[in-house]
């Protein structure tokens, strides 16, 4: 039994130092502290204390969480690897989940608004959001929905940047320099072609 002999704030960040026999032990957050009654003259077994600092851990895990969430939207494999960086695959694991039970996360809703916001080409986001950690199923499953009419409008801004660029250049080069941006775009050959045809260049 270790007996808590002196609790004293950090100067500059909420938390609290815990002493333990007049020997400093850890460390814990406000809400810690608050969560499991800590207070001097109290004893504590190994197991409590062990309890004590994986549930602060957590708790900083998932405060870390939820302001790399503030910035934008995050799939769960980045906030598996940005965590990981500094927390035990444990806590990251039970951070993750306590995040999709509240739904701060979900990679379906996070690949469903990428799609739609996006201005590439079918493979080229299915490749960007395969790199964020979003299933390879659920993206094929998305695609199928993604609005054919808007990918060839987005293709075709794209090839009208192009084809002024190169105005003065013939019809082969112009083809060229399309397929090869249109391509680096995530186009399809199929939506090339259509390109070409609305924008009589064939």
């Amino acid at each position: 039994m270790h007996k808590i002999t002196k609790i004293e704030k950090q100067t500059k960040r909420d938390r609290y130092n815990i002493y333990l026999g007049g020997v400093y032990g850890f460390s814990v957050s406000s809400r810690i502290l608050v969560d499991y009654s800590l207070g001097e003259n109290q004893g504590l077994t190994d197991k409590q204390i062990e309890e004590i600092k994986n549930a602060d851990e957590e708790s900083k895990a998932y405060n870390r969480a939820i302001l790399i969430l503030s910035y934008r939207a995050n799939t769960e494999g980045e906030i598996k690897t940005k965590l990981s960086k500094n927390f035990s695959e444990t806590v990251v694991e039970k951070v993750i989940l306590k995040l999709k039970e509240q739904r701060l996360i979900n990679d379906a809703d996070f690949a469903e608004r990428y799609i739609e916001q996006s201005k590439k080409g079918k493979k080229l986001v299915g490749l960007e959001l395969l790199k964020k950690g979003v299933d390879k199923e659920t993206i094929n499953s998305l695609m199928l929905d993604k609005d054919e009419t808007q990918e060839l409008e987005n293709a075709l801004k794209h090839a009208e940047r192009v084809i002024k660029k190169y105005e003065k250049s013939d019809n082969q080069t112009q083809k060229t320099k399309l397929y090869e941006n249109l391509t680096r775009k995530g186009f399809s050959y199929d939506i090339f072609k259509q390109v070409v045809r609305d924008l009589g260049i064939g």
